[in-house]
């Protein structure tokens, strides 16, 4: 258990003790959060459970694009290895032989606005979540 932010005796619990711990059942059926969370293709139960990445040159100019798929938590991870290695530019520096990347903006804001985006979506109205990348007016 590396981050220490559980108890280790939980981490031995079944699956079904942690989808109701997580109060993530009705009943006998799975709670949307529940296959949101963990199914491996959730676009299969919810249309538009993914996200969807666009490069601008203008407003109107979509240059290129890439679109996410998985859990949630694959989501988290893929977007910002994506955003920080093809979206998000960086000035590289050099101290001795050791490279410093310095990016356009903090890599804790964007992982917290990305979570924000993905907690508030509305996952009913089959839109994948669109974030828009390059040009600003």
């Amino acid at each position: 258990m590396k981050s220490q932010r559980i108890e280790e005796d939980i981490l031995t619990d079944s699956n079904e003790l942690l989808l109701e711990n997580l109060q993530l059942k009705e009943a006998d059926f799975l709670k949307r959060a529940a296959i949101l969370l963990f199914h491996s293709n959730p676009e299969s139960f919810i249309t538009g459970a993914f996200i969807k990445i666009g490069y601008f040159e203008t407003d109107d100019d979509l240059k290129f694009q890439d679109e996410i798929h998985g859990n949630l938590f694959e989501q988290i991870e893929k977007t910002m290895d994506l955003l920080f290695t093809k979206y998000i530019k960086s000035i590289i520096s050099y101290e001795v032989i050791n490279r410093i990347e310095k990016y356009e903006y903090p890599k804790d804001a964007i992982r917290e606005t990305l979570l924000n985006a993905i907690a508030h979506k509305d996952y009913s109205g089959g839109v994948p979540i669109q974030i828009s990348a390059g040009f600003n007016p």
